[in-house]
């Protein structure tokens, strides 16, 4: 499960797919599956959202 957290906006995905599709809807067409899988190996923030990856 992803974890992704911007400001008061709060989603809990189950692929870094659908993870895409919420930041291509937040004004940010040109992320890609690759940049949030990225963000998430490095803990870094992707265009303003926070991205934790939860192991069950």
């Amino acid at each position: 499960m992803i974890l992704a957290i911007k400001g008061g906006q709060f989603h809990k995905i189950n692929s870094p797919a659908q993870a895409m599709e919420i930041i291509q809807n937040d004004n940010h067409p040109l992320v890609r599956t690759w940049m949030v899988k990225d963000a998430i190996a490095k803990h870094r923030k992707l265009f303003g959202w926070k991205l934790i990856e939860e192991k069950k």
